[in-house]
C-alpha cells in the first residue's frame, strides 16, 4: 500500500490501539487546519523520505496537509551546499556577494510560485530559509536537520536575521541550538521512519534473496553495510577501510555501500566517484545506487541481509538510516555524531566508537557472536518502536501545531 492510501488505524498493530486513539483525540483540535512543508528536493535523503510518509498521514487525520519543493537550478543547491557545510562546521567556506544574491533571488521567485497561505509553514533547513521574508500570513516554523552545534559563524550571521523572523524554530538536539536565538520558541524533535513504508516493512525471504541475487552478492557469507548519501560527512571512505581491517580477521566478509543522488546536493558524484575508486581496490565491496535501479524495496531488503550495519558520519544531523537498520533488528556499529548516539546504545542496540580500528574491532566481535548480534537488534527494534516511528513524529507535529494554532 503506498503512502497516500494508508491511515493511522494501519498503525494500530504497530503502536497499538490507545496510542492511535491519543493521535486521533490531538488531531481533533486542529482538524482542518492547512499545514505547509516546503524542502528542497522530493527524492534522497532523509527529509524527503519523511515526507513523503507524513504528509499522507497528517492528512488521514483531518489536517490539510500539503508538501511543496523548491525550484531551482544546479548553480542554486551549489550554493546551499556550501551553507550545509557551513552549518556543519566547515570553517573554510565565504559566501561571496554574488552567491548570497542567487540565494534570495531564487527564493523571492520561489515566493511567487508556491502556495506559502497555511495555518502553518514549515519550511525544511537552510534552502527555503528566506521565504519567511515573503510570508502572508500563519504562523511560521523553520526544521532544521542538520548539526548546527559549531557553525561557520560568518555564513550562520548571514542567515540568521532569517531564523529570527519565524515564529518557532525545531531542532533535532538540544545541543544543535546556537546561543544566541534567544528570543525565538524552540522546539527539540526527533526525526522518524515509517515502519510500513516500502523501505521497512517485512519481506518475504524470498523477496531478500531475490535482490542478493540480482546484486551478485552472496547470502550464505557475511554481510556488512552503510546506507548513506555518498558525502564526505557519511566518511564512506573510512567504511571501505574498516571492512579492509575486518576482512583481515574474517575473510569471507562482504561491504554493501547503499546511497542516492539528491537533486539538491551537487557533491554526490564526485564523492560517488572517490568512493567506487577506492572500493576497486578490494574485493567483495558493493556500491550501489538508485541508478542501479535500487529503489525503497531493494534497500528495504539489502538492509535485512546484513549481520552488522555502520554508520561512520564525521557529522550527523540525526542519521535515520541508524532506526531503519535498528528496526530490521540489525545491530549498528556507529561513530557518536548527531543523533546517532539515540539511537545505538553502546553496547544494549549496538555499538558507539571513537575511530575506525574500534568500529572494525566492535564488527568482528558481531561476526564471531551472532547471539550477541541478535539480542542486541531485538533491542535496537524496541527501542525504535517506542522513539522513532512516524506516529511519534506525527504526534508531535500535531502538538506543535496546537500550541501554534489549536483550538
Amino acid at each position: 500500500m503506498s503512502a497516500e492510501g494508508r491511515s493511522i488505524e494501519d498503525y494500530e498493530r504497530v503502536i497499538g490501539k490507545d496510542e492511535v486513539n491519543s493521535i486521533l483525540e490531538l488531531a481533533e483540535r486542529v482538524k482542518g487546519a492547512k499545514v505547509i512543508h516546503v524542502n528542497a528536493t522530493s527524492y534522497g535523503g532523509g527529509v524527503a523520505e519523511i515526507l513523503k510518509n507524513l504528509i499522507p498521514l497528517a492528512r488521514s487525520v483531518g489536517l490539510d496537509a500539503r508538501w511543496q519543493v523548491l525550484k531551482a537550478n544546479p548553480e542554486f543547491f551549489g550554493v546551499t551546499k556550501k551553507i550545509h557545510n557551513a552549518l556543519q562546521g566547515d570553517m573554510t567556506i565565504a559566501l561571496s556577494e554574488d552567491m548570497m544574491q542567487l540565494y534570495l533571488k531564487v527564493n523571492e521567485e520561489n515566493a511567487s510560485l508556491l502556495d506559502l497561505d497555511g495555518d502553518v509553514v514549515c519550511i525544511h533547513d537552510p534552502q527555503p530559509l528566506p521565504l519567511i521574508t515573503y510570508r502572508r500570513g500563519g504562523r511560521w516554523v523553520w526544521r532544521c536537520h542538520i548539526d548546527t552545534s559549531e557553525p561557520n559563524l560568518s555564513v550562520w550571521s548571514f542567515l540568521r536575521g532569517f531564523v529570527l523572523k519565524y515564529d518557532a524554530v525545531v531542532f533535532s538536539l538540544e545541543r544543535f541550538v546556537p546561543r544566541d536565538l534567544a528570543g525565538v520558541k524552540v522546539f527539540i524533535r526527533y526525526p522518524s521512519i515509517d515502519p510500513l513504508s516500502d523501505k521497512n516493512k517485512p519481506l518475504r525471504p524470498s523477496i531478500i534473496q531475490e535482490v542478493l541475487e540480482r546484486f551478485d552478492i552472496d547470502p550464505d557469507r557475511p554481510i556488512i553495510g552503510q546506507v548513506a548519501r555518498f558525502d564526505p560527512w557519511k566518511d564512506p571512505l573510512g567504511v571501505i577501510e574498516v571492512f579492509r581491517m575486518v576482512r583481515e580477521k574474517e575473510p569471507k566478509t562482504q561491504l554493501l555501500l547503499i546511497g542516492s543522488f539528491a537533486h539538491d546536493d551537487p557533491e554526490g558524484s564526485e564523492w560517488y566517484k572517490k568512493t567506487v575508486e577506492k572500493a576497486s581496490q578490494s574485493k567483495d565491496v558493493h556500491v550501489l545506487t538508485n541508478l542501479d535501479g535500487v529503489g525503497d524495496l531493494e534497500v528495504n531488503a539489502l538492509q535485512r541481509s546484513f549481520t552488522v550495519g555502520l554508520q561512520l558520519s564525521i557529522r550527523e544531523g540525526f542519521g535515520l538510516a541508524v532506526s531503519e537498520a535498528l528496526w530490521k533488528e540489525v545491530p549498528v556499529v556507529a561513530r557518536r555524531a548527531g543523533g546517532i548516539p539515540l539511537q545505538v546504545i553502546d553496547g544494549v542496540t549496538g555499538f558507539l566508537v571513537n575511530g575506525l580500528e574500534e568500529a572494525a574491532e566492535k564488527v568482528v566481535m558481531l561476526l564471531r557472536r551472532p547471539w550477541l548480534a541478535r539480542a542486541l537488534g531485538r533491542n535496537g527494534r524496541e527501542h525504535v518502536r517506542y522513539n522513532f516511528l512516524i506516529t511519534r513524529d506525527l504526534k508531535d507535529y500535531l502538538r506543535m501545531h496546537i500550541d501554534l494554532v489549536g483550538k
